[in-house]
């Protein structure tokens, strides 16, 4: 009640993820809105995500990301998703947590997070020229002087 979500369906593949990304701020509506939280078709968010990220953005008009953590659904299923489960546990550890602990840079994961509209506008918005839509635009977003945050108490899980 009371928060506008939009969800939407492309008719083409033009550009990929960062053609999609980029043609969904295009859209009349989002003049009207501030954040955008972005995830893959596979990724399951708790109800209350919003509730657990938005203050970030709310209480620091210099913060243009909150990234949460993933979560593997099925992590001990077998040796390969223990596996997988350790391997994603470092990236978020040592290079997430690390990295928004000490204000230093750390890249978007493409998923799970939510950005600030201005910061993705201020940076030049999505770009289709690469397949690494996340962080190149997590690069000139930071170069344009916007802070990032990973909060890794907060978990979207991940088939």
């Amino acid at each position: 009640k009371g928060v506008n979500v939009k969800y939407e369906n492309r008719k083409n593949r033009n550009g990929y993820k960062a053609g999609a990304l980029k043609e969904g701020l295009e859209k009349e509506y989002v003049e009207d809105c501030e954040f955008v939280a972005i995830f893959d078709a596979d990724f399951q968010p708790d109800p209350d995500f919003l509730w657990k990220t938005i203050p970030y953005l709310l209480e620091n008009p210099k913060l243009g990301l909150v990234q949460a953590r993933w979560k593997f659904v099925n992590s001990e299923e077998c040796m390969m998703t223990r596996l997988q489960e350790m391997s994603l546990d470092y990236h978020f550890s040592v290079e997430q947590e690390v990295g928004s602990s000490t204000y230093s840079f750390f890249g978007f994961n493409g998923t799970a997070g939510v950005w600030r509209i201005k910061a993705i506008k201020d940076a030049g918005g999505w770009k289709d020229r690469t397949t690494v839509e996340d962080m190149d635009l997590a690069v000139r977003a930071s170069l344009k002087g916007w802070e990032f945050v990973f909060v890794g108490d907060v978990t979207v899980s991940y088939p």
